[in-house]
């Protein structure tokens, strides 16, 4: 029997160019962003689309690669870089938590506004994802703007596979609450 597993990741934004991305990376060596989320405008657009990625190298990096999807926005209105701070993670781990991200934006927004084909297939064991989300001074952040990443992307999503039916189940609980204990 496959054990769960659970990934918190931090993110930090919103950026509004990649420059400003490069900055922050050079600022924070020590962490290793591995997922992105692009909001923005393709060419034409009424209704902005979302972008979910990941990388092993920097994201400035990665959007710098021929053919990357940041290149099919016309404008971008936020970029929020990732960093799975809980496990020292391997490329299935991170591509685990992209699709559960992936699937999430897609029942919020719809498949049409996402530039990501979305994959239905999904691990067959039990995956939780916290999101916890930190302004560009590594701060957390209490209060959300409205129709932002942070408040419409769940702070906690779950996947739970049922082996009896064969089925995979997409949860999810919005906006924790949180309190100094002493």
């Amino acid at each position: 029997m496959a054990k769960d597993k659970t990934y918190s990741v931090r993110w930090f934004g919103p950026f509004e160019d990649i420059e400003d991305i490069k900055e922050f990376e050079k600022q924070n060596k020590s962490t290793n962003f591995q997922l992105y989320v692009i909001n923005g405008y393709k060419p034409r657009a009424r209704y902005d689309s979302y972008y979910c990625g990941q990388t092993q190298r920097s994201v400035y990096e990665r959007f710098k690669d021929p053919g990357h999807h940041i290149n099919d926005f016309r404008s971008i209105s936020a970029i929020w870089i990732g960093s799975i701070s809980n496990v020292d993670p391997i490329h299935g781990d991170i591509n685990v938590v992209e699709n559960i991200i992936t699937a999430q934006l897609s029942s919020i927004y719809g498949e049409n506004y996402m530039l990501n084909k979305i994959n239905t297939r999904f691990q067959k064991y039990n995956t939780y994802v916290i999101n916890i989300w930190h302004n560009l001074k590594g701060n957390r952040i209490q209060r959300y703007q409205r129709y932002s990443l942070p408040s419409d992307l769940p702070d906690v999503i779950g996947h739970e596979y049922e082996k009896e039916l064969d089925a995979h189940l997409l949860f999810s609980a919005s906006k924790i609450t949180w309190k100094n204990v002493e």
